[in-house]
């Protein structure tokens, strides 16, 4: 038991230990984090006054920062860090700088970006790189006017003027410098006033009226403590009486400025201050002491111009990391463009779908259209059909009726010359009779007796109008061969023409001349007329000639 219970306190204080040691390492981080805010607002007070303290401070802040997980302080202590060493002449440290602080912004921080590319863009004036400092200092104007942030604007203006000066264009820049003015005097920005009002005496022009600007920018300064601008202050104070032809007071202005700068060590003020020192010696015709000014700025010149060789360098990498920044940046917007194209696919293969699918939809419709109205034909022909085999069967029974007509008229035509046969019959016989008869009487009573057969013949004929009937009959029936007959030979006879009918139904010679009651060589006769008056000759078939009309 005693092992099993030494194991578990054991355990026990290791992780009581691991605790307090976990406390301690966040107590740590807090007081570092607290510690670089802390230095870094004794930064911002030490800026002006002291760079060379403000970079240090920075420096320090920066080392507490995580820099793996960049937040709003180590942000903040870049740019400060950035803005110290610009004003000491550390200017590839600071575009270095800039460039990192720019890496730790957010996108949407627009404020901050438009601080850095203000900055940024009086490094490259510096560097004799104007065009890009516009460029800058118009994106960080543009992103000002828009957030409406009126102190920043004027800081804009500022940098414009000074990057026209490098140029010579001193009206116009002036006209900057004036601008930023008006805006720091409304706002009481008793730094940018100053700042306005130093840069306003970097050029030559009414030296009495500058003098008086720069006086006003001294005082502000030294309410301030800003070292450094009192500094540049005295330079420009020196500059200015050596235009106004006042060496000695010019000197006595210099001397002062040289304090200041050696107080901050800020180089490149002490290249203007040997520069303009020179100018007042030669100008009081102490040209010695001149030239040694001009020794000294040469020397120094030809010091800054040696680091500048190794800073350049350095600028390139940079550039370099800005090109492979901007690259990156470009990838992520073609990235981006790309998405958009797959989206505007995607929309175009669903568009190019859904216009399939109406088009399915619209075959589906249309074909289902198609079977409607096919089926709503075949119904109409079917219907058609019925109608039509309606009609045939209707045609049939007619045609049926008319051949039963034609046939019951046929059979009263051959009742009638059935009856007109048996008439004819029965005169035959009563005639035979009589010759019978008269074959018994004596020669003298033969004479009369065949007169009594002859008046019976010729009465039996003239009371016999059977014939007639017929004939009417057939001429009824056979209307259109008439008309075709009497058209084409209109001056045939009746004879004629009853003859023609006869011939044309198929009758022969000896049943016409029973029918008419005609010797048999009076009907061939009356046929040789009538094929004279029809016009045919002898070897054509009488028969197929009528039938044709």
């Amino acid at each position: 038991m005693t092992p099993i219970l030494k194991l578990s306190e054991y355990h026990a204080f290791r992780c009581i230990s691991l605790t307090i040691l976990m406390l301690v390492v966040n107590s740590q981080r807090l007081a570092a984090e607290n510690d670089a805010a802390t230095l870094l607002q004794r930064a911002v007070t030490h800026l002006y006054a002291d760079p060379k303290e403000a970079s240090a401070l920075a420096n320090r802040a920066l080392k507490l920062c995580d820099m793996s997980k960049p937040d709003s302080v180590c942000r903040e202590a870049s740019i400060l860090y950035a803005n110290a060493e610009q004003l000491l002449g550390n200017f590839d440290l600071s575009i270095k700088t800039l460039f990192d602080a720019e890496q730790m912004t957010d996108s949407t921080d627009l404020h901050t970006f438009a601080r850095i590319f203000v900055l940024q863009g009086r490094v490259f004036s510096k560097l004799g790189d104007y065009a890009r400092a516009n460029k800058l200092n118009d994106r960080a104007t543009a992103i000002f006017k828009s957030l409406g942030d009126s102190a920043w604007v004027a800081k804009c203006y500022t940098e414009r003027g000074v990057t026209l000066l490098n140029t010579d264009e001193f009206i116009l820049a002036e006209h900057f410098f004036r601008k930023s003015l008006d805006i720091s005097r409304k706002l009481k920005n008793l730094e940018a006033i100053a700042r306005n009002l130093n840069n306003m005496c970097l050029y030559p022009g009414d030296s009495d009226e500058k003098l008086k600007i720069i006086e006003e920018a001294i005082t502000i300064n030294k309410h301030l403590d800003s070292k450094w601008a009192l500094g540049e202050n005295y330079n420009n104070k020196g500059k200015q009486l050596c235009y106004a032809n006042k060496p000695r007071e010019a000197l006595a202005a210099l001397e002062i400025a040289n304090r200041y700068i050696d107080e901050i060590g800020a180089r490149e003020l002490l290249c203007d201050n040997y520069e303009y020192t020179a100018m007042a010696n030669a100008a009081a015709g102490n040209f010695k002491a001149a030239y040694e000014n001009m020794e000294k700025m040469t020397v120094l010149v030809s010091e800054l111009q040696r680091h500048n060789s190794q800073r350049n360098t350095d600028l390139d990498i940079t550039r370099k990391r800005f090109e492979n920044q901007k690259l990156a940046a470009e990838k992520q917007e073609k990235d981006y463009e790309i998405r958009i194209l797959h989206r505007n696919l995607w929309i175009l293969i669903g568009g190019v779908m859904m216009i399939a699918v109406c088009c399915l939809f619209y075959y589906l419709w249309y074909k289902h259209k198609k079977n409607l109205e096919l089926i709503q034909a075949n119904q109409d022909l079917h219907l058609a059909e019925k109608e039509v085999d309606s009609l045939k069967m209707r045609q049939q029974q007619l045609e049926l009726e008319n051949t039963q007509n034609l046939l019951s008229e046929s059979r009263q035509e051959l009742t009638g010359f059935a009856a007109f046969l048996k008439s004819r019959n029965e005169m035959m016989e009563k005639i035979r009779d009589m010759l019978k008869e008269g074959y018994k009487l004596p020669h003298d009573e033969m004479v009369p007796h065949l007169k009594k057969i002859s008046a019976f013949i010729s009465s039996y004929a003239s009371h016999d109008d059977t014939s007639k009937t017929l004939l009417l009959k057939a001429e009824e029936l056979n209307k259109d061969f008439m008309n075709n007959l009497l058209q084409k030979h209109p001056n045939l006879t009746k004879g004629e023409r009853n003859l023609a009918l006869l011939i044309r139904g198929g009758m022969s010679t000896k049943e016409i001349s029973m029918l008419l009651g005609l010797e048999t060589k009076t009907i061939n006769m009356n046929r040789y007329r009538l094929r004279k008056a029809l016009g045919i000759p002898q070897d054509a078939d009488l028969h197929d000639y009528l039938t044709s009309l």
